[in-house]
């Protein structure tokens, strides 16, 4: 009997070692909800290592149905393009045999509501070198965001915009970026594909 004892003290101390060495992850704040309910989704994770790289955990997203991605919002902006990048070529592909209508969300936490809440992420695909120089037509206009105070400008919703994020800004600022240009109702004024450099 103290055999079996010992022995359950040795794997619940271990099952609880092992639950307190596991990382927390540290999704985006604000103080506003966009959407507080999702359903017919699929979660990924994009997250730092033990030894600082960025790595995502995606084994469970499907195919048509939204995805919604739980970021470390301490990570850049440039350090998470490149999953972004990969995630909006899988989902929005053209010409493939059945079309992906939804869309993908990204979670923050809402603190003032104390809940999860979830902002749609309105480009189609994120571009990851310099946006080209060119004249832009008439009702276009270029827009460098850097931070929220940029998104919360007065824009025109006649015109619209081709983005360029700073690659430098954290996860977390992007977030609030997408939340102000929700609150705006803009999101359907900016072009489908984002620059991040």
């Amino acid at each position: 009997m103290i055999m079996k004892t010992k022995l359950f003290t040795l794997i619940f101390g271990a099952i609880l070692f092992a639950s307190c060495q596991q990382k927390e992850m540290k999704i985006s704040r604000s103080d506003f909800s966009v959407v507080t309910e999702m359903t017919d989704f699929s979660p990924a994770y994009i997250l730092k290592n033990e030894v600082g790289k960025v790595e995502i955990k995606k084994n469970s997203l499907i195919g048509n149905t939204h995805w919604v991605l739980s970021v470390d919002r301490d990570i850049t902006m440039n350090e998470v393009a490149p999953f972004l990048h990969d995630l909006t070529e899988k989902k929005h592909k053209v010409g493939g045999m059945h079309e992906d209508t939804k869309d993908i969300y990204m979670v923050y936490s809402d603190t003032v509501h104390k809940q999860n809440a979830y902002v749609k992420v309105p480009f189609k695909s994120f571009a990851l070198e310099n946006q080209p120089v060119y004249e832009l037509a008439e009702g276009v206009e270029s827009l460098l965001l850097k931070s929220v105070a940029d998104a919360k400008n007065p824009l025109d919703k006649t015109q619209t915009y081709l983005v360029r994020i700073d690659k430098n800004i954290s996860v977390e600022n992007f977030v609030n970026i997408l939340i102000e240009l929700e609150k705006q109702k803009i999101s359907q004024s900016l072009n489908s594909e984002v620059y991040v450099n």
